[in-house]
């Protein structure tokens, strides 16, 4: 039900720009800034890591396109739809893991759970800001909305990003395929959203919720013992 938003007209040499900036955070850094240990160089922590990735990106996109290009639209672009569809699932979502992991918490503990709470929401919003915001943008004024999408969310789920969960369903039956399958079936429903509103920030909130449940929630319960 979202009104459909036009991708953006852009020139090609603005869409190399995108290209560039996702293979060399993705492919050349890695998504962890992993590849930094083969110069010998330690990896930051994931609370100073993920805002200097997210900064850079965006600076370096910057230099050829505006950011609401990328999906990163103003407030007063957004329609009454999706404005109330993300007040809502933002509110439901919080008050959901509120019971779940915050009923019990110190009060030095606060600080930590912070961290942790940020931590998983800027790592969800830099999955989206990569390959919603820069590849999907570009591959759709590539190959049109469909196959940009798709291509975008093949790269999603078996690219750098997730590439090592390949391995961590080993000892599950079909435990492979059942995690590419639901990386997939995420990305897809995002990718979906995305093509449809051009709203990054919703794509972006929504991921890093979706953090703060299956990797934030396990490591809060683990900070309070």
């Amino acid at each position: 039900m979202f009104d459909r938003r036009d991708p953006p007209s852009y020139a090609a040499a603005a869409g190399w720009t995108l290209l560039f900036v996702f293979a060399l955070f993705e492919l050349a850094l890695g998504p962890r800034l992993e590849h930094l240990t083969l110069l010998g160089l330690a990896v930051p922590d994931a609370a100073l890591r993920l805002p200097l990735q997210i900064a850079a990106a965006l600076a370096l996109v910057r230099v050829a396109l505006r950011w609401r290009e990328i999906g990163l639209l103003p407030l007063t672009q957004w329609t009454a739809t999706e404005g109330l569809y993300f007040a809502q699932i933002v509110i439901a979502a919080g008050a959901v893991f509120a019971v779940l992991f915050l009923r019990a918490v110190p009060p030095g503990a606060w600080q930590a759970i912070g961290t942790v709470m940020l931590t998983q929401m800027l790592w969800g919003f830099y999955q989206e800001l990569m390959y919603r915001g820069l590849l999907q943008t570009e591959l759709t004024r590539r190959f049109g909305m469909l196959w940009g999408a798709l291509i975008a969310n093949l790269a999603f789920t078996f690219g750098p990003l997730h590439f090592y969960y390949f391995g961590a369903g080993a000892a599950l039956p079909d435990g492979n395929a059942v995690i590419v399958t639901a990386i997939f079936a995420i990305g897809a429903f995002f990718a979906v959203i995305f093509a449809r509103t051009r709203n990054l920030w919703i794509v972006g909130v929504f991921h890093g919720i979706g953090n703060l449940f299956t990797n934030g929630g396990p490591e809060i319960r683990s900070l309070l013992g």
